[in-house]
């Protein structure tokens, strides 16, 4: 299985004075500052829910991992698709879930159709999806979220790039449905470790129950950090906008072709010759670092994130690949 692959050790070697096209985070504007407590009522804002539905964590990661061991003793399947960011798998395969994954990259994108829901089983997706940066329907979630209810499964979406759509998800109140969150993204804050996981009333009640156990206090300084950033958010997103759709310009003039296309999103996958972490690598000897799509599950696709790099820098490491890729079909 591919995702078995260690994504995390090959980030760790990575240089740091090349083309940063691996990070998925937002780099350029950090203004200081802090605000309230309570960061609990500005997410669910987002949401349109409760401030009692949120539960905050220490990071996604950890709501993630949180969300699937609270579900362990309720079901032992996890189902998700290829490509997709492998934490999921990782988590459940850890913590003892059977994990069953489905192939749904076609060389027309990715085929982002609602599964048919079977019994005690979790559903685990990126919206947008991470590496490609398409975005699921609300119709296809509310698909599937509308079968999970009858099958007692669970449908548990991972929205932290949705920051970065025109607009933020709102939770569904149907079925069995689990959101989780994170910050560092989008405001490119790193230092602020806080995620979060939006549920109903009851799912919530019984995670807060465990929380003593397993969730780690998060500071008070954290909680002001995060509660200025999301109070900020509309100035993020217009910094953001203007510097992604103007880097996803430069990567559509010279990579077009090769584009498992979306919008001007921080996130993006580029289709390639079989072997994604050889060329990831020939592409860090000059100077460029992306992601090989194995570590997704897919080994004909790299994924390239456009929100650290200057649009310049961009340019060069555009080019650098579309050499590279033409080359390799000749």
């Amino acid at each position: 299985m591919p995702m078995d692959v260690s994504l995390f050790s090959y980030i760790r070697t990575l240089p740091e004075d090349n083309i940063n096209l691996a990070s998925s985070g937002m780099k350029g504007i950090n203004p200081e500052g802090n605000g309230a407590e309570n960061v609990e009522d500005l997410i669910s804002k987002l949401y349109g829910i409760k401030g009692s539905n949120v539960m905050i964590t220490p990071s996604g990661t950890f709501a993630s991992f949180f969300t699937l061991f609270y579900l362990r003793k309720k079901i032992r399947r996890m189902i998700t698709i290829t490509p997709e960011y492998p934490v999921f798998y990782y988590q459940a395969k850890d913590l003892g879930y059977e994990v069953e994954t489905e192939n749904r990259l076609t060389d027309d994108g990715i085929e982002l159709s609602p599964w048919d829901v079977e019994e005690n089983a979790a559903y685990f997706l990126s919206n947008p999806n991470n590496p490609s940066g398409l975005l699921w329907s609300d119709e296809s979630l509310r698909s599937i979220a509308r079968e999970t209810e009858g099958n007692d499964s669970y449908l548990i979406v991972d929205d932290t790039f949705s920051f970065f759509t025109s607009s933020f998800s709102r939770k569904m109140d149907i079925g069995n449905n689990i959101m989780i969150g994170s910050m560092s993204k989008f405001f490119g804050d790193s230092g602020i470790k806080m995620g979060w996981i939006v549920a109903r009333d009851s799912i919530i009640q019984e995670m807060r129950e465990m929380m003593d156990i397993i969730v780690p206090d998060i500071s008070l300084a954290v909680r002001r950090r995060a509660h200025y950033l999301l109070s900020n958010i509309e100035m993020y997103r217009d910094y953001n906008t203007k510097k992604l759709k103007a880097n996803y310009a430069v990567l559509k003039e010279n990579l077009g072709d090769y584009l498992v296309d979306s919008p001007a999103q921080i996130i993006n996958a580029l289709y390639v010759n079989e072997n994604s972490l050889k060329f990831s690598q020939s592409l860090l000897k000059e100077g460029v670092s992306s992601i090989p799509g194995i570590f997704f599950g897919s080994d004909n696709i790299i994924r390239v994130c456009i929100g650290s790099e200057e649009q310049e820098r961009i340019e060069r490491g555009a080019k650098i690949i579309s050499r590279k890729l033409v080359n390799g079909k000749q």
